[in-house]
């Protein structure tokens, strides 16, 4: 009889061919085994068998098993007296208080530089000094410390984004006794402005559209247009038919000779050779050329050096350009001028053109600090509705409007 063992262990007969039936039906568990064992022996420093003692071993020498010589003076009798930091101080309120504000912490140098002051002026006596060169609000803290503290604008808050000045010079010409050329140099200045007004008015109406003409003939063209449909569908259906006809001729390929095969490849050469030769010729004439490419290259770093400054000068007008906080635009304020017949030598007989108010208006829109609105003039949101009153009709209306009532509730009840 055979056991079950041996029918275990009896081999199997497999067909080991392929490469892929070779790895399926051979066991290597054992060779798995062994790399990972050696593996891990690489990972942990080598096997351990291998190693000498000197390796495995050494003697430690720190200090950690040694008490110092303070330890051991200090007697445990005395360590009753020694401060404890693990016992908490006591706190004479137990609990947290209900109306509890948030303080910010001050530093030592600000604490310091308060009680200095405080202290001189009760030796001294010191009054407050209105127009002192220290801070203000500072010293009206240490004055009365009860007063509240100042309110602190947010960081996004900004005055204003130009570099223009609150209020700003007027031109020389303005003054009531102006030198020659301040009042004509006022004078050309605005005449520039009219002059550019009336520009943009020409420009305006020139560049607008003509009024289209039309002659008779492009007229009846224009209006026979869909009338003959046939023809010209039959004209379509001919031009289809012949661009058919080009597509199926484009379409057969005739097969080349080796003569032609020969000959294109012999041109292409040619054109190659011919390219070669052209950029060696340039390469060339570029070194003998080095003096005008030196000068090619100062006059293009001249023109980016205006370039630049043209950019800079943009630059600095567009820090001091008002900026666009709203639907309108910043038009700006004329330049205020007197006529020489007006200009009087005393301030008695001066005319003041200029309002300081508005001026005042328009440095504030100037300098980003009001929004650009358009002026709203008085004006009605609905129409007047007009009803003409009763006692006011003719009495023949009166009774053409009651008959139409009464046909109006006559079809009602009937409904």
């Amino acid at each position: 009889m055979v056991s079950t063992e041996q029918i275990l262990n009896k081999r199997k007969r497999v067909s080991k061919k392929n490469k892929k039936a070779w790895r399926k039906h051979t066991e290597i568990k054992d060779v798995e085994k062994f790399l990972e064992a050696k593996l891990r022996e690489e990972r942990t420093g080598g096997n351990p068998t291998d190693k000498t003692n000197k390796d495995l071993f050494y003697i430690d020498k720190s200090d950690i098993f040694q008490t110092p010589k303070s330890k051991l003076a200090s007697m445990k009798c005395h360590s009753d007296l020694q401060i404890d930091t693990r016992v908490a101080p006591v706190v004479g309120r137990v609990g947290p208080s209900k109306r509890k504000k948030k303080k910010k912490k001050k530093s030592q140098q600000d604490v310091a530089m308060t009680t200095e002051s405080m202290s001189t002026n009760r030796k001294t006596g010191s009054v407050y000094d209105i127009w002192g060169s220290g801070d203000q609000k500072k010293d009206q803290k240490e004055l009365d410390p009860c007063l509240p503290p100042p309110v602190q604008p947010p960081a996004i808050y900004k005055t204003s984004d130009t570099k223009l000045k609150a209020v700003e010079l007027p031109h020389p010409g303005t003054s009531y006794n102006p030198t020659f050329t301040d009042h004509q140099d006022l004078l050309q200045a605005a005449l520039d402005v009219e002059e550019k007004r009336e520009k943009d008015k020409a420009k305006a109406t020139r560049d607008a559209a003509p009024p289209i003409q039309i002659t008779e003939e492009e007229y009846i063209k224009e209006m026979s247009i869909g009338l003959n449909q046939a023809e010209s569908e039959s004209e379509g259906e001919s031009e289809n038919e012949a661009n058919e006809e080009e597509e199926c001729r484009k379409s057969v390929t005739v097969r080349k000779t080796r003569v032609q095969r020969n000959r294109e490849k012999a041109e292409k050469l040619k054109v190659e050779e011919a390219a070669a030769l052209r950029e060696s010729k340039q390469h060339l004439q570029q070194i003998n050329r080095i003096k005008a490419i030196k000068k090619e290259i100062r006059k293009e770093e001249k023109e980016m050096e205006i370039k630049t400054n043209a950019r800079q000068e943009k630059k600095a007008i567009n820090e001091t350009r008002p900026g666009k906080y709203g639907p309108g635009k910043f038009m700006g304020s004329e330049p205020d001028f007197l006529l020489p017949e007006e200009v009087s030598s005393s301030l008695r007989q001066l005319v003041t053109p200029s309002n300081n108010l508005q001026d005042r208006f328009t440095s504030l829109q100037k300098r980003n600090m009001l929004e650009v609105r358009k002026k709203v003039m008085p004006h009605r949101k609905y129409k007047l509705k007009h009803v003409e009153k009763w006692r006011k009709k003719l009495p023949e209306e009166i009774d053409e409007l009651v008959k139409m009532k009464r046909k109006k509730k006559k079809i009602k009840l009937s409904e």
